[in-house]
Formats: structure tokens, sequence, C-alpha cells
């Protein structure tokens, strides 16, 4: 990577970032699938309140999605004039169609955001410029910007900032060797990461915990795992694999696969939930980290309230996946810093697309 100019970088993201969005008349969500229904949970609990969902699929129209009414096209040209539209699909193509029936068969006085991630980042501009401002290297910056700007329809993914198979280990406080290393593994998956995790080290650690709820992803890590601690010579208790998932609590939840992505993501607190959810705090009361990973699927923000009390305590490495939902690229490194201010920061891409937007922190 050639010289940022990190004050021209800074400029085109706030430029961007000043877009004027009008949701004063209310705001409606144009569908109700996969998306809507993964991604909004967030947009709900916080400072963003649709009145509605827009969807003509059959059976969606005249349920609820949040507690807020789903309804078809048609009515919506009754109901949401002068509202602000969102359009909730991770699909290029499907967007498109949403936005091209707008055009032919606009909503009276409506705005239409072609990505509804362009709202969120524009009504949060301070926080998005205050996390620019808090990253410690150039590369950061602009990477940072660069995903920002990616997400909202306004720019091209630079590959030049892409670093491919270096996820959670790219900078150097996370790859320096710890031969008392503790790492726990949020969102282990198969195993991949506690085999990337040895290959950095040379199998010097003193422990791994590794917490993956998918059963199917758990047994896959079990014969992984047994097959890394012969070759690498390990002994049976430096690897504790728990099959729970990683929370703000202990409860049951139920784990939903994505239909369009690889992998599953807890669905909250549930009565009829079949997969524990425990804490940080709770789990390693006695016991003390030095890396924390996490790639839960959009869970990250809760897992961290949970482990709030270690990371004050021990203050681990952290390297927190922040793609998941528009929220986590601002939220979750301003949290980070408001309970441990000596937290310094830095992000990397690690996929060429928008996934794999990881945040590094480190004392």
């Amino acid at each position: 990577m050639g010289n940022v100019n990190v004050k021209t970088v800074r400029a085109e993201l706030v430029q961007v970032l000043s877009k004027k969005i009008n949701d004063s008349k209310g705001i409606a969500v144009y569908g109700a699938g996969d998306t809507a229904e993964r991604w909004f949970a967030p947009f709900l609990e916080g400072d963003v309140a649709p009145s509605c969902f827009i969807d003509d699929t059959p059976g969606k129209a005249g349920t609820l999605l949040y507690g807020k009414p789903v309804i078809t096209f048609k009515e919506a040209h009754v109901r949401c004039e002068s509202f602000l539209i969102l359009l909730a699909s991770i699909i290029p193509k499907t967007r498109r169609i949403m936005a091209d029936s707008l055009q032919k068969n606009p909503i009276k006085g409506s705005g239409v955001c072609m990505e509804w991630e362009e709202y969120v980042f524009c009504k949060h501009v301070d926080e998005v410029l205050k996390v620019f401002d808090m990253l410690e290297d150039e590369l950061s910056k602009a990477t940072y910007a660069n995903m920002i700007l990616t997400r909202m329809g306004q720019a091209e993914q630079n590959q030049d900032f892409t670093l491919m198979g270096q996820n959670y280990f790219s900078i150097t406080p996370h790859a320096k060797s710890n031969v008392h290393e503790i790492f726990v593994d949020c969102g282990a998956y198969v195993g991949d990461t506690i085999e990337q995790f040895l290959s950095v080290r040379a199998g010097l650690f003193d422990k791994i915990f590794a917490f993956e709820p998918s059963e199917r992803n758990f047994r896959a890590m079990e014969a992984r795992t047994r097959r890394l601690k012969m070759e690498w010579g390990l002994k049976e208790n430096q690897i504790k694999l728990v099959q729970a998932g990683v929370g703000e609590g202990i409860y049951k939840s139920i784990l939903k696969v994505d239909s369009h992505l690889d992998g599953a993501a807890l669905s909250g607190e549930s009565a009829h939930g079949d997969i524990p959810v425990i804490t940080i705090d709770e789990y390693f009361a006695e016991q003390p980290i030095t890396f924390l990973k996490a790639d839960i699927e959009g869970y990250e923000w809760k897992m961290l309230h949970g482990a709030e009390q270690v990371i004050k305590r021990d203050r681990p490495k952290l390297a927190i996946c922040i793609y998941h939902t528009p929220f986590d690229m601002y939220r979750i490194a301003l949290w980070i810093r408001s309970i441990c201010p000596e937290y310094k920061f830095a992000v990397r891409q690690h996929y060429c697309d928008i996934w794999d937007t990881v945040l590094y922190a480190y004392v």
C-alpha cells in the first residue's frame, strides 16, 4: 500500500456522510425477509423506529415483524406517504428490483436510501468519525473509511487494503508470540482459527477455550482438535471445547441458520431454545485470559457486554468482527474505549467483500 493522505480520506468520508436524509414523517422498511429478520434487531433496539415493513411475499403481509406490521406494496402507497424507504436485502439484484419498483410506482413524497446502511452511517456521522480518529495507523483509517463507503454503495472496495487469510493475527501485538497465551475463541466454527493460532504461535501457548453452538460445527471441531493435539504434541487439557453460545447473559437460545450466508446466529433468549448461552464474565470469573476473538454472526455486541468485567480486569488483546451489522462498525470500538480508555485500535479487512472486517484492540 502506498502512502495514504489521511486528511483527504477523512474529508471524503465527511462529505458523503453529510447527506441530509428526511425521516421526520416516518420510516418504512421494504423487505421483511431474512435480512430484515436478522439485521434489523439492533436497528429497533437503538434510535431507529420503522413504522412498518413492506413485503408482497405470500404469507408476509398481515403478520408482525419485531412488533411492526408487514403491509403490501399497494397498502404502502396509502400508509407511507412522505416516508423514508429503506431497502432491506443483502442481495444486490433484489435491491435493484426493489428500487426499480419504487421508481416505476413511487410512493408519494417518499425518499429512498438505496443502501439501508447509508441511513445508519449518515445518522451516526459523529460516531463514525470519532472511530476514524481513534485508529492508530494510516492503513486502519484508509480501510475503515473505504469499508464504510463501500457498505453505503458510495465506493468500490479497495483490494489494496485487503489482507486475505490473515484474520485475527494481522497486527504485531496480536501476532507476537506469548508462551503463556490464554486464547478465547468465540465462534470457533470448525476449529479453523484454532489451527491458525497454533501455526502463528508455533504451538506455544498455555490454553485455548473454544466456544461453538452449532452441533455440526462442534463435531467437526472435535475431530480437527484431536488431529491437532497429535500433530503438535499438545497436552490433553490445553484445548477446551465448549458447545455453547456467548452472550450478555446466561439463558437458552435458538440457533437460526442463514439461508444466504454460511453461518448460524443465535436469536436471543427463548423459552423454546435448546442452545446454552454463557457469559465471558461468569465462565472466566476465576480464570484470566490474554486474547479474546469473536466472530459470532452479529452477537459480538451482546458478548462484549457479558465480558465487561473480564476486559476491565485482564485487558486482553481483542479481535472482534464488526462487519455483521453497520452499528458494530462504530459502536463496538466506542464502547471498548468507554470501559477501558487505555485500549488502542486498528482495523483490517480480510475478505474481498464487506465480510471479515476485524477490529483489533490492545493495551
